[in-house]
């Protein structure tokens, strides 16, 4: 009977792991086998395009979204910050 409780402990932290998935970037071909649930966007982000990149990926995380395509990345001149939008599936 002691292994009851390490069941349970394992079984709860199986869920709280899964809750903290992150999304997983797809490229357009993929994203035909997905639902749309809707867009994210970021503005003035400063620093590498990456970052900018790295900001949408936990906007999609923040909407609960298994995947996310980046449909755009701009730089408003010569300032180094980076806008972005990302599409969310599911």
């Amino acid at each position: 009977m002691k292994i009851i409780p390490y069941i349970v402990a394992s079984v709860i932290a199986g869920v709280s792991f899964s809750s903290l998935a992150a999304s997983r970037e797809i490229d357009q071909q993929q994203a035909l086998a997905h639902q749309s649930i809707g867009v994210v966007s970021v503005y003035d982000i400063s620093g590498p395009l990456d970052h900018a990149d790295h900001v949408l990926e936990k906007k999609a995380n923040a909407d609960h979204a298994p995947y996310y395509r980046v449909i755009g990345l701009s730089s408003s001149g010569d300032s180094g910050n980076y806008s972005g939008e990302a599409q969310l599936y599911r």
